[in-house]
């Protein structure tokens, strides 16, 4: 397959990054094939941007390709597995799940898709939204099976050019989590750090400034910070609860591995504490809220 060949892709999950990354695939020449737990979506998405609504996984019967980008490793399972996507897909085909899955949900589920004939890659992705939308996401892609990743890789282009080839499979999901690990530290640190300035006096603002220019910057002074939080939008589109999963995926990671990361049990007890407080759906930039209330800096709602 190369890419703009107009051979039928798969794209199961058309959330908030699935969306504009199946947008990318269909600008990249290819036929989208698009499943959704939410069937109205996946038909908006087609009147959007062209394509096929697939009704059900015998709908995805003849395609080579099919992307994942879903909430966990257990739904990717539930989908592809459970839902009998695997069956219904040809001898040879490539399952590319670009979710942030648990390492050994993925390679636990690859033998059960080898029986099947369908290999599975992890291609996880990050760069939020706006990355996704501009198709400059970064991707990590695991997988050892050259022909599949040969297959596969004209569709990842159309989503991101910036491809790391991380290993084996599982690898990709495993760099995934360590990099959100980082990004959730970052987040914390710098919102802990924003507390106690504004405690102290000190203008929020002004304070992003200073670390902008300094050694603290983050990837939440730069971007969530000035553009979410001190604005006081907390809309950043990446979920708390997705955030909290992928840290935790890396402690559980460490765990496994018998390392000891006492930082990463400290951040992921302090995104769910956050995120008990707050709904489901809580985008990750709510977090501050709740903290800020803890530290006496906003009162708590009133009852409703």
């Amino acid at each position: 397959m190369t890419a703009g060949d107009g051979r039928a892709v798969g794209f199961v999950g058309l959330g908030t990054m699935g969306w504009p990354m199946a947008a990318n695939v269909a600008r990249g020449g290819h036929h989208v094939v698009g499943l959704d737990a939410d069937a109205a979506r996946a038909e908006a998405w087609v009147r959007e941007h062209g394509g096929t609504v697939a009704r059900g996984p015998g709908d995805l019967a003849g395609v080579q390709v099919v992307v994942t980008m879903l909430p966990d490793g257990k739904v990717v399972r539930e989908a592809i597995l459970d839902g009998g996507v695997a069956d219904a897909l040809p001898d040879g085909a490539v399952v590319v799940d670009m979710s942030s899955s648990e390492p050994w949900e993925t390679r636990s589920l690859a033998p059960e898709l080898a029986t099947r004939g369908v290999v599975l890659l992890d291609a996880p992705v990050s760069g939020a939204l706006q990355r996704a939308i501009d198709a400059t996401l970064t991707i990590m892609l695991g997988g050892e099976d050259e022909a599949a990743i040969e297959r596969a890789v004209p569709v990842i282009e159309t989503m991101s050019k910036d491809i790391f080839r991380t290993g084996p499979l599982g690898s990709g999901h495993a760099m995934k989590a360590l990099n959100n690990f980082i990004t959730g530290t970052g987040f914390v640190a710098t919102c802990e750090a924003l507390l106690i300035g504004t405690k102290a006096g000190l203008d929020p603002a002004v304070m992003l400034d200073i670390i902008n220019v300094s050694t603290g910057r983050t990837f939440t002074s730069q971007v969530i910070g000035p553009a979410e939080i001190v604005p006081r939008r907390f809309a950043s589109g990446f979920a708390l609860a997705l955030l909290t999963k992928d840290v935790g995926i890396a402690d559980d990671l460490a765990r496994e591995l018998d390392i000891d990361a006492p930082t990463a049990h400290l951040v992921v007890e302090r995104l769910r504490g956050a995120l008990a407080q707050l709904e489901p759906t809580a985008d990750t930039t709510m977090a501050m809220t709740v903290w800020e209330r803890e530290a006496g800096l906003r009162p708590a709602p009133p009852p409703s």
